[in-house]
């Protein structure tokens, strides 16, 4: 991090007490402290080293590394802040905390100045949608006049430029220094998908958010919260930030047609803020006329029926799933303001989501849908999508992650089959599973003999598109954007759009994307 973009330093003891409840400084509170860090390997002289719980390790295990390294100050579990006694001898600052992980976000927030205050924060969650919402609401605030910030699935955005993004939601200390960043360079305005995985282990706990936006809840990560009640509860996490929230003219905006978003939507009075809806099938406060979607390979055009009636919506964005995502788009910028010229005009802009309806047109009249679609109700709702548009065969690609929820395999299989003319089953990122048993649990969901299994990814990708003719529309989901395949440890070059153009008649990169 350059100078410019560093953080005033403090005192162990002035941070821990603007920080407030839950910390207690055992000794070293004149301690000088430039920074927070979580891994040991970014500890420099300065740091405050936080000893948190990970997934694999405990934090606590690397604290003489940080100190060797330079930290100036730890924090660890009040309950073993008595192993560090030896620390307060050296002059090392001590500081214990109730929860060391929720330490961490409170303290980085804190040494940051708490950068989400001084933008315009939207959140965002639920199952699907998170990622193409984000990209409809960057361009319409563009389009209104704010220079926003992304924090996605795809990347990290803001300035004109990209940076990977290893986590959809960054750890807090990370994400509370991205922030800074931005705010150092302009943005006003941020829009951030926030997991399930990030609200449950505390990422965003000192976000200021202006609004909390639920797309849907459908299955998935049941191999990290357990259940699904589990997994709606971290969901629900965001209005509770919401709530806590120092911003005047908050709103939570929610999907009605969902179950899920129905029920936050009927528990509304539990919160200080009002509730917008939006959905399709009557009743929500956006929603487009009935019978006025059309869906084709040109994209989603609809008219808007509440709260104001005859706004057109135009998108170069294939797929009806769409709507729903635009809606929670219109839904969240006119709440802040934004005229719906705007909101139409930013709309319309977009020419493609990263991994989303991403679609290839052959020269042999056929259209390849790449797509990142990796549960039950995702592969559903992009092979209907699909499969709305005038084609004559659907042919399907799809395989599931390895060390994932193993008991959606065989549900997509189902849906696959029941959704398409021809399944090609084939290995998603096996990661340390053997593909062969992922496929397995596929095909237990599928009838036997009405489905090819391949392998290798790139085979079967293309055996789909050399069996591909005029008319037919091939899909190739679960990895979307993603241009890796995770085999074991290894992490290789894969890009599912790129293999398909490869693949594509009349020779290598005969596609024209749409």
């Amino acid at each position: 991090m350059s100078n410019n973009h560093s953080p005033k330093s403090t005192t162990l003891g002035e941070l821990a007490g603007q920080a407030g409840e839950g910390l207690r400084v055992f000794g070293g509170s004149g301690a000088l402290v430039t920074s927070v860090e979580y891994d040991s390997r970014n500890v420099k002289k300065g740091s405050l080293f936080v000893a948190v719980d990970g997934m694999k390790t405990d934090g606590h295990h690397y604290i003489a590394e940080a100190v060797e390294k330079g930290a100036t100050a730890v924090c660890v579990s009040e309950k073993r802040a008595g192993e560090c006694d030896s620390l307060k001898t050296r002059g090392i600052g001590v500081v214990g905390a109730e929860n060391p992980r929720n330490a961490l976000s409170r303290l980085s927030a804190t040494l940051y100045g708490f950068p989400s205050r001084a933008m315009v924060a939207i959140g965002i969650t639920g199952t699907n949608g998170k990622t193409s919402i984000t990209y409809m609401l960057e361009s319409v605030l563009k389009r209104h006049g704010f220079n926003p910030g992304v924090v996605g699935t795809v990347n990290y955005r803001w300035g004109g430029q990209a940076r990977p993004a290893p986590n959809t939601t960054p750890e807090s200390r990370d994400l509370q220094e991205m922030l800074f960043r931005m705010k150092q360079e302009g943005v006003n305005a941020l829009v951030m998908e926030v997991s399930s995985h990030g609200l449950e282990l505390g990422r965003a706990d000192d976000m200021d958010f202006d609004v909390a936006l639920f797309t849907n809840l459908t299955r998935d990560h049941l191999d990290f919260h357990g259940d699904f009640e589990s997994y709606f509860n971290a969901k629900k996490r965001l209005f509770a930030l919401l709530e806590k929230s120092g911003k005047k003219g908050r709103c939570g905006i929610v999907n009605i047609d969902d179950p899920y978003g129905n029920e936050l939507y009927m528990m509304r009075n539990h919160y200080s803020y009002p509730f917008k809806s939006f959905g399709t099938e009557g009743g929500a406060d956006y929603m487009p006329s009935p019978g006025s979607v059309e869906n084709t390979l040109r994209g989603v055009r609809y008219v808007m029926e509440r709260p104001h009636p005859g706004v057109e919506i135009a998108l170069r964005l294939p797929g009806r799933f769409q709507v729903y995502n635009s809606l929670a788009a219109v839904a969240a910028a006119h709440h802040l303001g934004v005229s719906y010229e705007a909101i139409a005009a930013g709309l319309a802009e977009i020419e493609s989501v990263p991994g989303r309806f991403d679609v290839l047109l052959g020269d042999g009249g056929y259209a390849i849908v790449v797509d990142y679609a990796h549960t039950v109700d995702a592969l559903q709702k992009l092979l209907t999508s699909a499969g709305e548009l005038e084609h004559r065969r659907l042919i399907t690609v799809f395989g599931c992650g390895g060390d994932r929820d193993r008991t959606k395999r065989p549900l997509m299989g189902k849906v696959a089959e029941e959704h398409s003319d021809i399944v090609i089953v084939t290995s998603d990122n096996p990661r340390s599973e053997d593909p062969g048993s992922i496929i397995a649990d596929i095909v237990t969901g599928m009838t036997p003999g009405r489905h090819e299994i391949i392998p290798d990814r790139e085979e079967a990708i293309r055996r789909a598109v050399e069996t591909a003719g005029e008319g037919d529309i091939v899909v190739i989901a679960g990895k979307g954007h993603e241009d890796y395949q995770i085999i074991g440890k290894e992490k290789i070059h894969f890009d599912d759009k790129e293999t398909a153009a490869r693949w594509m008649r009349p020779g290598a990169g005969a596609g024209r994307t749409r």
